[in-house]
């Protein structure tokens, strides 16, 4: 039994340390994310993480974190996705 409190244990702290999904950008201290159930809006993600190291319609680039941003019309953060994925 003691052996599987510390299997249990290190799969709990491996799930803490994944790297960040996808869907989310750190921002600073902060982590934005493009399911949040109130969207950003551009003006938010300005103030919170900066201008993009370009912009192309509705989407940012994010150089320095390798992230795209996605907006809809309504100027709402919609998805974050990896530069590749894009």
């Amino acid at each position: 039994m003691h052996n599987f409190k510390k299997i249990l244990l290190t799969a709990a702290v491996m799930t803490l340390s994944v790297p960040v999904i996808a869907n989310e950008m750190k921002c600073g201290n902060e982590y934005i994310a493009g399911d949040q159930i109130e969207p950003l809006l551009k003006e938010q993600v300005l103030k919170k993480c900066g201008e993009p190291s370009s912009k192309d319609y509705e989407r940012w680039y994010y150089e320095k974190q390798g992230k795209v941003l996605h907006f809809n019309s309504n100027g709402e953060l919609v998805t974050i996705k990896d530069v590749s994925e894009d």
